[in-house]
């Protein structure tokens, strides 16, 4: 008996000290986005993108890099200059354009889901890279 609630201690210290580094490091952040606007630049296309960003954490979130990962592109995609400080349990919206492969693009409509690469920083922690899944919004309803 006395082993098993050792190995069930053990197992609980791990399990909050797990939990905790999650939410000290505020690194929860969802994504979704809407296509604003298409460009045919021929094998390329210039994507505008409408993207929110939720942080689940209690933290401020700073982003110093954002790119969207192209996978069929040949090396790393570019990055942008960060943009914005995700506030706390709020949702922070932006349009950025991209330039990514055609085949990129198109199999988005197929289901491929987009992937947003970011560094994120929180107060006094060192840079983290995440890549981020972007969930599909519903089109802007016409007005």
């Amino acid at each position: 008996m006395a082993r098993w609630s050792w190995f069930s201690t053990l197992a609980l210290v791990l399990l909050l000290v797990g939990a905790t580094t999650v939410e000290a490091n505020g690194y929860e952040v969802a994504g979704f986005y809407r296509v604003e606007q298409v460009t045919d630049l021929g094998p390329q296309v210039r994507v505008s993108l409408y993207i929110r960003l939720l942080n689940n954490t209690s933290q401020n979130v700073s982003i110093t890099r954002l790119s969207l990962h192209d996978a069929h592109a040949q090396g790393r995609p570019s990055p942008v200059p960060g943009w914005t400080t995700l506030q706390p349990r709020q949702v922070t919206t932006v349009e950025k354009e991209f330039v990514i492969s055609r085949s990129e693009y198109q199999s988005w409509s197929k289901g491929a889901r987009p992937m947003l690469q970011v560094a994120l920083q929180s107060a006094g922690a060192h840079e983290v890279a995440r890549a981020i899944p972007l969930r599909r919004l519903p089109p802007r309803r016409p007005q």
